[in-house]
C-alpha cells in the first residue's frame, strides 16, 4: 500500500472516529484582557488545535487545546495581520499527518469583539456565506455600540448608542448623522442625531435620534433595501461606519434578524439585520413577501434544529418548482423508483403545497415548503434532495447527496453568462451558493452540459443521460390521450393548439411581482380555427396568475397553466406554439410542428436576458412577426412542417437523441448505486 493511500485510510478511520466532532466543529470565543479564549463545545480530542490564518497572506497562529481551551493573544493577532480576514480551522495531528477543518459560526460566538485603541483597530467575528466562524479586522476611526433601537409614537424608529473615538486627528465632534443608502442608486436620506460627550472622557459619546419619513427617487419603492450608516464630523470632514448590529441583540434564530416591522395600509417597512454582516437595513416590501421570507427565516431555525440528529440514509426528499406543483424530472424520477420497488426501501418525502394530495402516487411523506414545520424537519433529516430549481436552505450537512434535475435545456442565458442587468443578475449569487452543494446535475445533451458548467460555475459530476421527463415520448399513449381528453372536456376529433411562452424578464410591476400581454389574437384564432382545433394555454408559473380569457372563448380557449405537468399537455397537443421558452426543447422530441412567435425578438435579444441559439438560423420552425403570419401558417402547417424537416432533424440529433426512453432509469442507478 502507498503512503497516499495509508494517508487516505488513515483520514478515514479518524472521521469516522471522531465525525460527531470533526464535520462540524464549534466553539465559543471570549475576551480577556488581551486574550481570546477558544473554548471548544465537546470532549477534547487528543492532539487538537485552533489554528487561525489570514485569508490573504496565509501567515497564521496556533495554539494547543488544553482542557478543551487554546489562548490566543490580541497584540499577536494584530501583529500578524493590520487588516483582512481570519478564518479559524479545528486541527488535529495522527501519525505526524495533520487534518483540519474550518469551525462553523454559531450563535456563542456572534458578539466577539476586540478593539485596540493603540492600533486603531478592531476585530468582528461573522458568518461566512458557507456558515463558517471568521474575523474581520478592520481599520476605524471610533468604536460605537447600538444600545436601543425600538418604534415609538408614529411608528417612528428611536436609535441610541455610544461611541469613542480612536483616531488622534478627530479633535472634537461637532455633528452626528445616520445615514441611510438605497441599494438600488445614490439617492439618502439623512437623520440627524442628538449627542453629549461623557464629561470624565473627552473621547466617549453617546447619541440618539429618530429615523422617520423614508424617501426614495425610485418609482419602484416596493422591494426597496435600504443600508444605515452612522456618520460623525469633525468640522467638514467627516468618518462614518455602517451600523453593526451584532453585540446589540443575540441572533440565536435566523428570525430573530427581523427587529421591527411596520404595517402601512399594503406596504410594510421591516428594519432587520442583514445575514451575515448583521448590519442594519431596511426592506420596504408587501406582506406576502414579508411574510415568505419570515417563514423561511423559521424555517432555518427548525432546519438547524433538526440538524443535531442523525441523517437518514434511506430518505430521499422531492421538490419540484418550489414545491408548488407535481411535475418535472423529480417526479418522473419518484415514479420510475416506484416501478424499481425502491419504496420498499427507501422513505420518500414529497414537498407539495396544491390541494390534491392524491395527485401522487405511493405512500409518501407530504409537506408543505410554505409552512415552515415539517417541510424543514424532513429536509435536514434526508440524505438525498432532489430538486429542479433552488432550496431555501443553501448549506447542506455533510453527508447529504443532491441530485439536480434543472428544467429545461436552455435558450435564455443563465446565471453568470447573463450581462443585461435584470432580476436573474440579482439573484443569481443564489443558484452559486446552491450550485456549491450539487453532488450530480443531470443534462439532456452535450450543448446543455457546458452551458451548465459555465453559467453556474459547477466543476462536479454531470448525468449526460438525457431528462427523465422525455421518457414519456416513448411509450404508447393513445388511450391516456383520450381518457386526458375527456376529462378536460375536449372533443376527441379536435386537434390541440398548446401556447406555452415564457415570462420576460422586464415585465414587472412595482413590487417585483410578474405581469404578462397576451400576444396571440385568441378571437381570431376561434375564428379561423375553432371547428378543428382547440388552444390550451400553459403559462409560466411567475405570470399564469393574471391572466384573463374572455368567457364566450372558454370552450376554445382553455386555460389550463395551473395543470401540473406539461409533459402531458405536450403528449395531448398537435402544434405547439412558444417564445423564448425553453419548453420546445422537450417538446421536440415528439416531432410534432413547432411555432415561434416572437414579435418583440429585437428588443427581448437586446434589452431583456440575451440568447444561446440564432434562433433565425438554428430552430426547428418558423419564426413568426404577428398574427395574420400566424394564422396563415397554422392553415398551412403540413407545408410548413415539410418545409423545416430537415433543420428539425439537424435539431433532433444535436438536443434530443440521447433520450431513448430510459432517462430516469440510467441516473437512479448512477446515483444510488
Amino acid at each position: 500500500m502507498n503512503i497516499k493511500s495509508k494517508s487516505k485510510n488513515l483520514a478515514k478511520r479518524f472521521i469516522n472516529r471522531y465525525a460527531s466532532y470533526y464535520t462540524r466543529p464549534t466553539v465559543d470565543l471570549k475576551l480577556n484582557g488581551d486574550e481570546i479564549i477558544v473554548k471548544t463545545h465537546k470532549r477534547v480530542i487528543p492532539n487538537s488545535f485552533i489554528e487561525i490564518k489570514h485569508r490573504l497572506s496565509g501567515r497564521r497562529l496556533v495554539s494547543a487545546v488544553k482542557s478543551s481551551t487554546a489562548i490566543f493573544s490580541v497584540s499577536e493577532l494584530m501583529d500578524m495581520a493590520q487588516e483582512g480576514t481570519l478564518d479559524l480551522y479545528f486541527k488535529v495531528k495522527m501519525n505526524n499527518i495533520f487534518f483540519k477543518k474550518r469551525i462553523f459560526f454559531t450563535s456563542h460566538n456572534q458578539f466577539f469583539k476586540a478593539v485596540s485603541y493603540e492600533h486603531n483597530l478592531v476585530l468582528n467575528s461573522y458568518k461566512t456565506n458557507y456558515g463558517n466562524l471568521s474575523i474581520k479586522i478592520d481599520d476605524i476611526d471610533f468604536d460605537y455600540s447600538i444600545t436601543e433601537l425600538k418604534v415609538t409614537e408614529g411608528n417612528k424608529i428611536l436609535i441610541k448608542g455610544n461611541f469613542s473615538l480612536l483616531n488622534d486627528d478627530i479633535n472634537a465632534i461637532d455633528k452626528v448623522t445616520i445615514i441611510a443608502n438605497h441599494r438600488r442608486d445614490s439617492q439618502s436620506n439623512v437623520f440627524d442625531l442628538n449627542f453629549n460627550v461623557d464629561e470624565s472622557n473627552s473621547r466617549e459619546y453617546e447619541f440618539e435620534g429618530i429615523i422617520d419619513d423614508i424617501k426614495s427617487s425610485s418609482e419602484r419603492i416596493l422591494d426597496l433595501r435600504m443600508d444605515f450608516y452612522i456618520r460623525i464630523y469633525d468640522d467638514d470632514i467627516y468618518y462614518q461606519s455602517l451600523i453593526d448590529l451584532s453585540t446589540f441583540r443575540y441572533f440565536e434564530n435566523d428570525e430573530d434578524r427581523f427587529l421591527i416591522k411596520i404595517n402601512d395600509g399594503d406596504t410594510v417597512y421591516s428594519y432587520y439585520a442583514t445575514e451575515n454582516k448583521h448590519s442594519l437595513a431596511l426592506w420596504i416590501t408587501t406582506e406576502s413577501a414579508w411574510m415568505r421570507s419570515y417563514t423561511i427565516a423559521c424555517g432555518r431555525t427548525i432546519y438547524s434544529n433538526a440538524s443535531k440528529n442523525k441523517l437518514n440514509e434511506k430518505m430521499i426528499f422531492f421538490e419540484s418548482f418550489f414545491g408548488k406543483s407535481y411535475t418535472g424530472n423529480p417526479k418522473y424520477l419518484y415514479e420510475a423508483m416506484l416501478e424499481m420497488g425502491m419504496d420498499k426501501e427507501y422513505t420518500f418525502v414529497w414537498a407539495y403545497s396544491g390541494d390534491d394530495k392524491e395527485i401522487i402516487p405511493g405512500n409518501p411523506i407530504i409537506v408543505d415548503r410554505f409552512e415552515p414545520g415539517d417541510y424543514y424537519k424532513y429536509l435536514a433529516l434526508s440524505k438525498y434532495w432532489i430538486n429542479n430549481i433552488i432550496f431555501p436552505i443553501h448549506t447542506k450537512r455533510p453527508g447529504n447527496v443532491y441530485l439536480q434535475t434543472w428544467h429545461g435545456t436552455p435558450l435564455k442565458k443563465l446565471g453568470y453568462d447573463i450581462t443585461i442587468p435584470g432580476p436573474e443578475v440579482q439573484g443569481r449569487e443564489n443558484f452559486y451558493n446552491e450550485s456549491r452543494n450539487w453532488d450530480y446535475l443531470i443534462s439532456s445533451n452535450p450543448y446543455s452540459t457546458k452551458i451548465f458548467k459555465r453559467a453556474f460555475k459547477y466543476d462536479k459530476e454531470v448525468l449526460e443521460d438525457g431528462y427523465p421527463i422525455n421518457d414519456i415520448f416513448f411509450k404508447d399513449n393513445a388511450e391516456f390521450v383520450k381518457k386526458l381528453k375527456s376529462k378536460l372536456g375536449i372533443e376527441e376529433n379536435k386537434k390541440i393548439i398548446l401556447y406555452a411562452p415564457t415570462w420576460k424578464d422586464d415585465e414587472q410591476n412595482e413590487s417585483w411581482e410578474h405581469y404578462f400581454n397576451l400576444e396571440i389574437d385568441l378571437e381570431r384564432l376561434y375564428e379561423e380555427f375553432s371547428d378543428e382545433y382547440v388552444v390550451i394555454l400553459k403559462m409560466h408559473h411567475l405570470v399564469s396568475e393574471n391572466l384573463r380569457i374572455d368567457e364566450k372563448l372558454k370552450d376554445f380557449a382553455i386555460d389550463l397553466s395551473s395543470y401540473d405537468d406539461i409533459q402531458e399537455l405536450y403528449v395531448l397537443s398537435d402544434i405547439l406554439i412558444t417564445d423564448y421558452s425553453s419548453v420546445f426543447f422537450d417538446y421536440a422530441h415528439s416531432r410534432r410542428p413547432i411555432l415561434f412567435f416572437v414579435p418583440d425578438l429585437n428588443h427581448y435579444i437586446e434589452n431583456v436576458r440575451g440568447l444561446y441559439l440564432n434562433m433565425e438560423k438554428e430552430l426547428p420552425g418558423p419564426l413568426i412577426k404577428d398574427n395574420d403570419e400566424l394564422i396563415d401558417i397554422i392553415k398551412n402547417i403540413d407545408d410548413v412542417s415539410s418545409e423545416y424537416s430537415d433543420k428539425y432533424d439537424e435539431f433532433y440529433e444535436r438536443f434530443c437523441s440521447l433520450c431513448k426512453g430510459d432517462s430516469a432509469k440510467r441516473i437512479i442507478e448512477k446515483v444510488f448505486k
